[in-house]
């Protein structure tokens, strides 16, 4: 292994070195706040289902990981090196750094991008990486268009007035979104993000300064991948599109276990909604970690639009926290567990 492969892992291993205490940190953290107390309690109400509920979101991440594969245009020798289990294993971790970075969620792309620059590149990994990125954000505002959609057509007899306004208000958010995120596509991204860092007086001399003309040839160099995506590879575009749209409403069963658990029937459309009206909420305090308290306000008010018990909330919040805190055990685990999914090909970090 050359001197550069070598500092990239070097680097690599102590991000998610990093990473792995953060999260031991956090996992004690949440112990500690659910409580002794409300964990053994609302564990009885949902008794053995609680495996189950977990178990839901396997649904979810191996097309979250089908869609970052199609988005990184590996070669034959490219999959050999970058296997499946792979990537399916760097989904799972990444989301769970994700989980636990206290701003914007944005710690599981640069772990990502290190784990897999070394086989790819630098420049490939991160448009690997940040076109899926940006694919995630794209499927939320499908998502919210579907969801909210639903809620107008299967719930009129049930939420207030408010609710609908508020939908065609968020539906017609999403559409213009989506419009400025594929005219983003077209015309790239990185470097025009850059050019209005530029023009933000506090940030304007500190950007200046990075923009080397190798830094520079860099963004314009990762700005290509994002042209290409949409304006050559469209099929590939929309086929990942689908995998993490689809992901998001598998990713609802989660909540319908939860209440049939404790004998409330709901359908998955039902689900749906609820998860459209929380997932909203939660992303408007994105700064918080985890959204705490944010997304048990957010299922309170979603369940309470669809016509059940607001109280409800507060307990579906907790069982989707202690589901979310295995999947962070699992993901924070796999950091360390580097076997996982490699092949003989992937050299020093067998």
């Amino acid at each position: 292994m050359g001197i550069d492969n070598q500092l990239v892992m070097d680097k690599k291993n102590k991000y998610g070195m990093f990473f792995f205490v953060i999260g031991i940190v956090i996992i004690s953290a949440m112990l500690y706040n659910l409580g002794w107390t409300a964990l053994v309690v609302n564990l009885r109400k949902v008794g053995f289902w609680i495996f189950l509920i977990i178990a839901s979101r396997l649904l979810m991440y191996p097309l979250n990981t089908m869609s970052w594969r199609t988005l990184s245009y590996l070669t034959p020798e490219e999959k050999k090196k970058v296997s499946w289990l792979r990537m399916f294993r760097l989904t799972i971790s990444g989301y769970a750094i994700n989980y636990i970075t206290p701003v914007m969620a944005l710690g599981g792309e640069p772990y990502r991008i290190m784990a897999m620059q070394k086989d790819l590149g630098t420049k490939r990994a991160t448009s690997s990486v940040l076109n899926y990125a940006m694919m995630h954000i794209l499927s939320h505002f499908v998502f919210w268009i579907i969801g909210f959609w639903l809620l107008i057509f299967f719930e009129h007899n049930k939420a207030p007035q408010f609710v609908f306004v508020g939908s065609l208000v968020f539906i017609a958010i999403s559409i213009i979104a989506i419009l400025y995120i594929i005219k983003a596509y077209k015309k790239g991204i990185i470097v025009s993000f850059f050019n209005l860092l530029l023009k933000i007086p506090l940030l304007k001399k500190f950007i200046q300064k990075k923009m080397t003309a190798e830094f520079t040839q860099n963004l314009a160099d990762t700005d290509k991948q994002f042209t290409d995506l949409y304006n050559y590879h469209r099929k590939a575009f929309y086929k990942a599109l689908f995998y993490e749209t689809l992901s998001r409403i598998l990713s609802c069963v989660e909540i319908l276990v939860i209440l049939r658990a404790v004998g409330i029937g709901i359908n998955i459309i039902d689900s749906i909604i609820i998860n459209t009206e929380t997932s909203l909420i939660a992303n408007i305090g994105f700064v918080f970690p985890m959204q705490v308290g944010i997304r048990e306000g957010g299922l309170t008010f979603a369940l309470k639009s669809i016509g059940l018990a607001a109280n409800m909330g507060v307990f579906v919040g907790i069982i989707t926290r202690i589901s979310e805190l295995a999947w962070i055990i699992i993901g924070v685990g796999m950091i360390k567990i580097k076997r996982f999914g490699q092949h003989k090909y992937d050299g020093e970090e067998r």
